[in-house]
């Protein structure tokens, strides 16, 4: 059916809505069976409505007219203030408040609809979206908008160009808003556009669809406004937010020219260009998202406007002066073409991320047209891309579990770390490379040249984005996280435990830049300068230090950007990220709230214990728990009081491990593996030497061995040894390949240690006996991946955590041999995601075997991300 042929079905349905059917005579047949089956709906039945605080019934007033005074519980109706094929809509009083409400009673007809007109209104907050006050049984309550529509004002004229363009960036920004909730409005029109003194209002969600939603239209009819409607829904074909920015197309014409019209003349060339890309035929022609539609009309609303000339005719004596001044007028366009173009003016936009997600850590490309998110959603974590000329964020297949991505050079690919390695893959997807092992890495960097340089807990390293084997930095024995390489592709800023130092891969000498302990990225210069920016963040403020990229040195004072921006779950990093090309990314809102939270093996939330850290680690007797701290050191936590006290230890360390008695604690501190008492009273007891890093995971019960992960800086991974706490201390090999093997756990008889190594591509969980031997066998207790394994206290039960953070029970008997049931699933945790899955062990459970303990991220999910697009460096100083 015709787009001309449903504006004569809706020109005819609402006469004869108002006069009676007699108008149909003479109709087209077609056009006559249309409307009167739209009358029949509204005809059918009588249902009532129910007054909610008497529980009276009052007649059907989406039918019927409601008499002026009549009370709908708290809602006293003033006047009818208009109706439409879906009911009417009243001026109300609500007494409890003494505040002037809308009510839109809807027709037994439309029913289904009313109710996904509510869910679509209530699932939108935003200034140009009418608020939503209360639900009915057939009615909604809503803000009462102080204004005329827009159709009634067009019909007084065209808008002036500020207007128009003014009017169509607030509409498209709660189209954006509702598309980014997935609901379509479907009936976007003048007389849905409610403009007040403080901009417009988008009403009337009564066609709206959400995802869920079912499909109310019966096959071969097409509902909506037809003079405003796409041609893919003229012709009854499913359509998307594509529509709706079709028929703001359709509006932005007609508040310019003051006529509808798909064609529209006269207009600058720039909202020209905009309304023609909003109009085309096909959908992938179109704008792709309102959002990026919003960002144009205002773009062309902060343009300097060009003033018109009309022609007249010169003076004889005006021609001659022009020819004699030609070249004077050359030599001027000469100089003044050199000049370089006004910059771009400052644009901020907010990017919706997926409902009831959190954001992780995130990524800006290069050229600064995608931003890649690392998102917790569903129990799932993934990295996600969005374009920036795109409403849509997908996640990127392959990327499970990944961490800090950065970007390569041309903005094609993304690198990662995920199961203790470093990986790479194509931002369109496809297969996921290894590069290298990586284990307890933390941020990279990506030159020109093919060079990844990663920081972490080990020294810097290198790699070819090839893949090959890891190299460190000659000369660099200090941890560095988070590098960002310089514009040379040689020297890079990274952040070590005393600020940001300014460094080379291929020179020794290196200095401190900034004292802050934080993150940082560099910005090059825009094209003909030589100051750019290093971006940091300093009390939760994003901050800027103008830099010299060829003196490398500081050229200014920092000076602040944004404020109240987010820290990273884990290290000082923060979700924050800069492109050269302009844009800058960050997260506000709500920090890090990390708590040991109980729960019973069903997953009920059973109550907080106190604030966590990475670690927790449950005391023999049920008593304590011991973790480190988020801001350093190393603390008990008492259950019985809930008080936390931190550990007067002697050599501050990391890593916490009770003995057996729970008299004493071992940690890895400056230059190896310290005992010390658990009250801090005596001295500390070097039981290992060594430069590597080296974490105790686990104490056998006999007191006699502990179990440490060795981090080997040559090779960058990691491996699993037993230390004797008595006697030569010589450490035994448990575990070591070129993979990564750690997280190391002895079973409560001691004749069995559980780790985990990921040299089958993902991280599993594997069992063999104790003490080792040649011959000793070894067996596999995970399926489909798996971290961070503990023992029942029975040794019954082996737990352990799968990629989608669910706890899992494995049923085991360790006499007289090793033998593991099958795995089965109890709750998502929602742990905590320290960066590291396979570093820190988040949760212990109870003595009893029926609670488990667990480092919980109790901060609000992340609703979006804050943009700023033109911003440039040097024009900050």
């Amino acid at each position: 059916m015709t787009s001309h042929r449903w504006e004569q079905i809706e020109e005819l349905y609402h006469l004869a809505h108002d006069r009676g059917e007699e108008v149909l005579a003479g109709a087209d047949p077609e056009v006559r069976r249309e409307v009167e089956r739209l009358l029949e709906q509204d005809s059918e039945g009588g249902d009532k409505l129910l007054d909610q605080n008497a529980g009276e019934l009052i007649a059907d007033a989406g039918d019927a007219e409601i008499t002026p005074g009549a009370q709908m519980g708290p809602y006293r109706i003033e006047k009818l203030l208009g109706r439409g094929g879906m009911g009417r809509v009243y001026r109300a009083t609500d007494t409890r408040l003494d505040r002037p409400v809308a009510i839109k009673i809807c027709k037994r007809a439309f029913l289904d609809r009313f109710r996904q007109e509510s869910r679509s209104i209530a699932a939108i907050s935003h200034p140009n979206v009418c608020t939503l006050h209360d639900v009915g049984p057939n009615f909604l309550v809503m803000e009462l908008v102080d204004g005329e529509t827009m159709a009634v004002r067009l019909k007084r004229g065209k808008f002036t160009l500020a207007q128009t363009l003014l009017f169509g960036a607030q509409i498209a920004e709660a189209l954006a808003v509702a598309h980014a909730r997935g609901i379509v409005h479907r009936d976007l029109k003048p007389a849905n556009i409610m403009l007040t003194k403080s901009g417009v209002k988008v009403l009337d969600f009564g066609l709206a669809r959400s995802p869920g939603d079912p499909i109310l239209t019966e096959p071969g009819h097409v509902i909506g406004t037809p003079a405003y409607m796409a041609p893919e829904r003229a012709e009854g074909k499913e359509a998307d937010e594509r529509a709706d920015i079709y028929a703001l197309g359709l509006m932005l014409a007609e508040m310019a020219t003051g006529r509808l019209s798909k064609f529209p003349e006269d207009l600058p060339p720039e909202l020209a260009r905009a309304i023609r890309r909003c109009l085309e035929a096909d959908p992938d022609d179109r704008w792709q998202s309102a959002r990026d539609l919003q960002w144009e009309l205002e773009s062309i609303a902060q343009a300097p406007t060009v003033a018109s000339s009309s022609p007249f005719l010169f003076p004889v004596w005006f021609l001659v002066l022009a020819a004699i001044s030609v070249t004077a007028l050359a030599v001027f366009a000469l100089f003044w073409l050199r000049r370089p173009a006004a910059p771009a003016p400052l644009a901020r936009v907010n990017i919706l991320l997926p409902e009831k997600s959190r954001a992780l850590s995130l990524a800006v490309s290069p050229d600064g047209h995608f931003v890649a998110v690392v998102l917790v959603k569903d129990g799932k974590q993934q990295i996600w891309i969005r374009a920036l000329d795109s409403a849509k964020m997908a996640p990127l297949a392959g990327t499970d579990g990944a961490a800090d991505p950065f970007w390569s050079p041309d903005s094609r690919s993304l690198g990662f770390f995920a199961d203790s390695r470093l990986k790479k893959i194509e931002r369109t997807g496809g297969p996921v490379q290894i590069l290298c092992n990586a284990l307890g890495a933390l941020g990279g960097t990506w030159n020109q040249n093919g060079v990844i340089l990663f920081g972490g807990l080990a020294r810097p390293r290198t790699v070819s984005d090839a893949g090959g084997p890891a190299a460190n930095l000659p000369a660099h024995s200090s941890t560095e996280t988070y590098p960002s390489f310089l514009p040379d592709g040689r020297h890079y800023v990274a952040t070590r435990s005393t600020g940001v130092w300014l460094g080379s891969i291929d020179d020794p000498k290196e200095r401190q830049i900034l004292p802050d302990v934080s993150s940082a990225q560099v910005i090059a210069p825009q094209p003909g300068a030589l100051v750019g920016a290093v971006i940091f963040t300093r009390a939760g403020m994003l901050t800027a230090l103008p830099f010299d990229m060829r003196k490398l040195e500081a050229a200014g004072e920092p000076y602040p950007i944004a404020s109240g921006v987010v820290s990273q779950s884990f290290g000082p990093g923060a979700l924050t990220s800069a492109s050269s090309a302009g844009v800058l990314a960050w997260a506000s809102g709500q920090g890090r709230n990390w708590q040991c939270v109980w729960r019973n093996r069903q997953g009920k939330v059973l109550g907080n214990a106190g604030p966590g850290g990475s670690v927790v680690m449950i005391s023999p007797d049920g008593k304590r728990v011991l973790g480190d701290h988020l801001g350093g050191g190393i603390w008990a936590l008492d259950l019985a009081t809930g008080v936390t006290t931190r550990l007067d230890v002697n050599v501050p360390g990391m890593s916490p491990l009770w003995s057996p008695d729970g008299k004493s604690i071992a940690l890895f501190g400056k230059g190896g593996i310290y005992r010390e008492t658990a009250d801090g009273a005596g001295e500390s007891q070097l039981l290992l030497r060594t430069d590597f890093l080296s974490v105790p995971k686990s104490w056998s019960s006999d007191g006699r061995y502990i179990l440490f992960d060795r981090v080997d800086p040559a090779s960058g991974s990691a491996d699993v040894l037993a230390l004797p706490t008595e006697g030569d201390r010589r450490p035994l090999v448990i575990a070591a390949t070129p993979s990564n093997e750690d997280q190391g756990q002895f079973s409560p008889d001691g004749r069995w240690v559980a780790y985990i190594s990921n040299e089958s591509g993902q991280s599993e969980v594997y069992v063999v006996p104790f003490p080792p031997s040649p011959a000793s066998g070894r067996w596999m207790v995970s399926r489909g991946g798996g971290v961070q394994p503990r023992w029942s206290r029975d040794g019954r039960e082996l737990f352990y955590i799968s990629p989608d953070w669910t706890m899992i029970a494995v049923p085991v008997s360790t006499f007289p041999v090793f033998h593991a049931g099958t795995p089965q699933p109890l709750f998502n945790t929602e742990m905590v995601d320290t960066g590291i899955r396979t570093g820190p062990i988040s949760w212990d459970i109870f003595p009893d075997g029926k609670r488990f303990l667990i480092i919980t991220d109790e901060s609000q999910d992340t609703s979006s991300l804050n943009v700023i697009l033109n911003w440039r460096p040097a024009e900050q100083k």
